[in-house]
């Protein structure tokens, strides 16, 4: 019993010196993280960086509609959003459903906006992301309702 006491007391002090090391393939940003990069070369039509933050095949599921393409660039036109009066979106809340060390599965809540900040869209949609050698990259996404790509 004095031995457990005193091991504890010891273990409490600090005196013991415990090293966790991080696995080389473990994310240095979070899932969360990543959607927030995401939205920010969302607002930035940044097509090169949206198709670095993605994962290959992308599919989005929204409402009826199914796609899967090569690229996240083949299905969003961006033009076409700012035709339905798109001028950028925001991050009402982020919410992780699910992660693992391979995967995650994240809640967005979003809405649009128009160039006179009026909110054109509120949608909810959940991303599925995997770990692609230490970054998490979005696979796709499943919305209940529709959300237009600007290609619609």
């Amino acid at each position: 019993m004095k031995r457990l006491i005193l091991l504890t007391v010891i273990f409490l002090s600090g005196c013991v010196d415990i090293d966790i090391e991080m696995d080389a393939d473990s994310p240095k940003i979070t899932p969360t993280e990543t959607m927030s990069i995401y939205i920010d070369n969302f607002n930035n039509a940044d097509i090169k960086l949206l198709n670095e933050t993605t994962a290959s095949p992308y599919f989005w599921l929204s409402g009826s509609e199914k796609f899967v393409q090569d690229r996240h660039s083949d299905l969003v036109d961006f033009e076409g959003l700012r035709n339905e009066g798109w001028s950028y979106s925001k991050i009402n809340s982020l919410e992780v459903i699910y992660e693992d060390p391979e995967t995650s599965m994240v809640n967005m809540s979003f809405s649009r906006y128009d160039k006179n900040d009026n909110v054109i869209l509120t949608a909810s949609a959940d991303f599925f992301l995997r770990n692609d050698d230490g970054v998490w990259k979005i696979k796709g996404g499943f919305a209940p309702t529709n959300v237009s790509t600007g290609k619609d």
